[in-house]
């Protein structure tokens, strides 16, 4: 059994915070779980399911609510982009160029997010669709 002595302890669900411990005092003493459904799930959902992703960045129901489908969709876009050959907007218009951009990004995720002040999202799918898209440009 992990030792829960050295971990604050959530008040809203009574359990040890481990993971994401460096923002119990930023999520009110609560796990980011915790504190989204506390505070943030229902002001932008009132009527909803709490298993419906409620559109914030980082909702933990977002794995639940059709992830698959916006991922699809991304990467759709990103081919729509090559209709016409290179786009301009693009800074990566070759694959290994792109791939090693993705790879970058990828190790450098956790700075994006908290330049940003947001958690990594719960959800891979999110966290690949910025990822893909951000490959694009980023060097």
């Amino acid at each position: 059994m992990p030792d829960t002595t050295s971990s604050p302890i959530c008040r809203r669900c009574g359990r040890p915070v481990r993971v994401g411990r460096d923002n119990y005092t930023v999520f009110e003493g609560m796990h980011y779980v915790c504190f989204h459904y506390e505070f943030e799930h229902d002001l932008s959902n009132p009527d909803g399911d709490p298993d419906e992703d409620c559109g914030l960045p980082g909702c933990p129901s977002a794995v639940a609510a059709g992830a698959n489908d916006r991922m699809v969709s991304a990467v759709r876009a990103l081919v729509a982009d090559w209709s016409a050959g290179p786009p301009a907007h693009w800074d990566n218009h070759s694959l290994p160029d792109y791939l090693e951009a993705l790879a970058g990004w990828l190790a450098d995720a956790e700075g994006f997010y908290a330049n940003r002040g947001v958690p990594i999202p719960w959800s891979s799918w999110e966290v690949m669709q910025t990822a893909l898209r951000a490959a694009t440009i980023y060097e």
